[in-house]
């Protein structure tokens, strides 16, 4: 009877021992998913911030694109005013020295 009691003790000791180290390897995996998780939820929460701040820069880059455009058209009227006025005076004074020298040139 000693004997019978000492294997069942045993055996006993032996199945705890084996659940134990069971149950330590689903706690130390939980707790890796769970480290897991909670890792992809900050990197998740980083890339919305950085997906915001590209946003942001996209419509400030879009803003100074519209004023870039108004600021050329701008610089391209007046171009235009400044070649239209200075063109015709150009063409009266080459007219005028034309004449100068046709009535300059033999005399005879």
């Amino acid at each position: 009877m000693k004997r019978i009691s000492l294997l069942a003790v045993a055996a006993l000791l032996v199945a705890g021992a084996q659940l134990h180290a069971q149950s330590a390897k689903q706690d130390s995996t939980k707790k890796a998913v769970t480290t897991a998780a909670k890792s992809a939820t900050k990197a998740a929460t980083k890339a919305t911030a950085s997906a915001k701040t590209a946003n942001k820069a996209g419509t400030a880059a879009k803003t100074d694109a519209k004023v870039a455009d108004k600021a050329a058209v701008k610089a391209d009227a007046a171009a235009s005013k400044a070649v239209a006025s200075t063109k015709p005076k150009s063409k009266r004074s080459r007219k005028s020295a034309m004449a100068k020298k046709d009535t300059t040139a033999k005399k005879g």
